[in-house]
């Protein structure tokens, strides 16, 4: 009689764990969290600037149930980065799409400013066209759209680094000459949000940069970078911004 009893406080607890985790891994890690997690233990880190902001303007996120538990957690870690970065200014908020979105609903999603993280392959017409041929992810739209994540042309690249740049391209940033913004995919450039990214995000959404983070790193702020860029990139890869 006590075995079932077990079985049920056992299960219980465990359902209670993994609604504790799940309600965890959303909220914004501290900057000690952020420090000893991204990037890679290379030297390089988040500045830790406190926030002034308790409760700033939220982006809302609608994450296709396509992807993968793991390719979750990579839209998770470049969402918690992203969020760290700003500072309380702007903040992204992820759920679930619901099952079945009809076009009518992901229509009034994206008039409402809501963006569509989209698990696609490259049969899509998204990544049949122009700037989307080659590319590992595409995001389309202003002020709410679609961001494509091109799945079978990902391979072994970082999916939270690529997803990391798409996220700029929602937060308005173009591109840039150098670091998680440039055109061309390169892992090295693409391991945290660089000063550079986070320039352009605030200067697209009005924010005090010095009230900002930043990924820094020893001697001169900019990793040693490999001179040879990927074959696929982000020209394609890590985004084209369509309007």
């Amino acid at each position: 009689m006590r075995l079932p009893r077990l079985i049920t406080m056992l299960l219980a607890s465990g359902i209670t764990l993994l609604v504790a985790a799940l309600l965890l891994s959303a909220l914004p890690a501290s900057a000690a969290t952020e420090r000893a997690a991204y990037p890679p233990n290379d030297g390089w880190y988040y500045t830790t600037r406190p926030s002034p902001v308790s409760t700033g303007r939220v982006l809302d996120l609608y994450v296709d149930r396509d992807f993968s538990d793991g390719e979750r957690q990579h839209l998770l870690s470049a969402m918690r980065q992203w969020n760290y970065v700003l500072n309380g200014f702007v903040q992204f908020r992820a759920r679930l799409l619901p099952n079945d979105p009809t076009p009518a609903m992901l229509a009034q999603l994206r008039r409402s400013g809501g963006w569509v993280v989209a698990r696609v392959d490259s049969r899509h017409p998204v990544a049949q066209h122009g700037e989307g041929t080659h590319a590992l992810a595409v995001t389309t739209g202003d002020r709410g759209g679609f961001v494509y994540v091109i799945s079978d042309r990902i391979g072994n690249r970082d999916l939270t680094g690529v997803i990391m740049h798409e996220f700029g391209h929602v937060l308005g940033a173009g591109h840039d000459g150098y670091g998680l913004m440039a055109p061309v995919y390169n892992a090295a450039m693409g391991r945290c949000i660089d000063q550079g990214a986070v320039a352009l995000v605030a200067r697209s959404q009005r924010l005090p940069m010095n009230q900002l983070n930043w990924c820094e790193g020893p001697g001169v702020g900019r990793p040693n970078l490999p001179t040879a860029q990927a074959p696929s990139d982000y020209r394609t890869p890590m985004a084209t911004r369509q309007r």
